[in-house]
């Protein structure tokens, strides 16, 4: 099975959704702000209630989690996964539509920023 890089989540994601082809221009370098990007418009969707769009941008992103290589899982992680939220009104629908893999991605995420909210933190002192 051949791993998934960011040329081809720009590829799947630009060939269904290709309105989101300005906010990717320039970010080559920069592929997390691409994913970041899909994540808010994701976001917009169900915020919306636009549950065929919803639901077409989370079976993307769960092909491509499916098969992604360490760089694009990280960035499918920390710039999509901890960018949906299903508090609300729509959460339950949405967290319904979200595919089962990415379910439990989203719980570990989720986990393992609670518990890195519970390490001390040094504190910020000016220095001398």
């Amino acid at each position: 099975m051949e791993l998934l890089s960011f040329p081809d989540f720009r590829t799947a994601v630009l060939a269904e959704f290709p309105q989101l082809h300005d906010a990717f221009e320039g970010d080559d370098e920069r592929p997390h702000i691409q994913v970041a990007a899909f994540a808010a418009f994701t976001q917009a969707a169900k915020g919306r209630a636009d549950w065929n769009t919803y639901e077409r941008c989370v079976r993307i992103a769960d092909r491509l989690f499916a098969r992604a290589a360490g760089d694009l899982a990280n960035a499918l992680y920390v710039s999509y996964l901890e960018h949906l939220d299903f508090d609300g009104p729509r959460g339950p629908n949405a967290w319904s539509l979200l595919p089962s893999e990415l379910q439990a991605a989203w719980r570990r995420i989720t986990k393992s920023n609670e518990r890195l909210m519970k390490l001390p933190r040094k504190k910020k002192g000016r220095a001398s």
